[in-house]
């Protein structure tokens, strides 16, 4: 049976049903995906990435999906999983500078007063709300994008394994990706890295924006470094395109015009669409598809008998 509950992010209260299907040791690392499901299409976005992670990640883990506010007829079918751990947020998450009657009368009459206009605060509110749901003594939390998709049993061991700062060593995270947008020296993207949340709670963290200067998450890599730790990135295409040439030429994640993270052996471990969310309402048509991207993780990443 699902609960009721009501939390404060930003100045705004949120409330919602949370169903608590699994419950881990706090030393399994919390996997918190944040979902908006606009479009049919945006839910197979969802089940792709919800599956792949079902089908690589053998360790001990939770799994939480955030919906956003996404309409009912979209997100009731979450509940098919029963081992994922589903929240509905049933309030719009809205930017405080949005919440005056003049911003909401001309972004309505404009039909950009939605959440798809501040995708990045959204995603931020509904990582804060599941920050106030799941078990304070959690050692490893990880957000993640649900455009994402790991590649390769094993992804999660490997980044798990970099973070050290649990046992008195310096390393506090480690991602996927990291981000020369904004931070001249790189942040962590928000889209899938593992932090130590015992460091972040004793840091006061969040993963709310402080744009221009901070996007989502940013902060975290930001703080860390101030108190003296460090983060671990993956070696990516999206930074070093020339990486996909190192791949085998009959690997099937060679000619994927995605993000493609690497291990230290070279394996392809996981994978970002980038925009699905966009693409999937046909807002964002550069890139892989949201059909490709589906028709690739049905047939490959599901299909597969292992990871490659």
């Amino acid at each position: 049976m699902p609960k009721p509950f009501a939390v404060t992010v930003d100045g705004r209260r949120y409330q919602g049903k949370l169903y608590q299907q699994s419950q881990a040791a706090s030393t399994a690392p919390r996997l918190v995906i944040v979902a908006y499901q606009p479009t049919p299409l945006a839910q197979e976005v969802l089940r792709v990435c919800i599956e792949t992670i079902e089908r690589y990640t053998p360790e001990p883990h939770e799994l939480w999906v955030v919906d956003n506010n996404s309409p009912a007829a979209n997100s009731a079918w979450l509940l098919q999983y029963p081992t994922v751990n589903l929240v509905y947020n049933q309030t719009e998450p809205i930017p405080p500078e949005q919440r005056n009657w003049r911003a909401q009368v001309i972004g309505r009459l404009r039909q950009r007063y939605h959440q798809r206009s501040w995708g990045s605060y959204a995603n931020a509110i509904g990582l804060e709300i599941a920050l106030q749901l799941i078990d304070p003594a959690t050692q490893l939390l990880m957000p993640l994008h649900m455009d994402t998709m790991p590649s390769r049993e094993g992804w999660l061991s490997y980044l798990a394994g970099k973070v050290d700062s649990l046992a008195g060593g310096t390393i506090a995270a480690a991602g996927v990706r990291l981000d020369h947008a904004r931070v001249a020296a790189g942040v962590l993207h928000v889209l899938g890295y593992l932090v130590d949340y015992q460091l972040f709670r004793q840091l006061a963290l969040d993963f709310l924006p402080e744009l221009p200067a901070l996007d989502v998450g940013d902060r975290v890599t930001v703080a860390l470094r101030q108190a003296g730790y460090g983060v671990f990135a993956c070696r990516n295409t999206f930074n070093e395109p020339a990486v996909a040439t190192l791949l085998e030429d009959d690997s099937p994640f060679k000619a994927l015009a995605v993000d493609r993270a690497l291990d230290d052996e070279g394996n392809v471990i996981f994978l970002h669409q980038g925009r699905g969310v966009r693409k999937s309402t046909d807002h964002q048509v550069r890139g892989v598809s949201t059909a490709e991207w589906i028709h690739f993780a049905d047939e490959v990443l599901l299909q597969s008998a292992e990871g490659r």
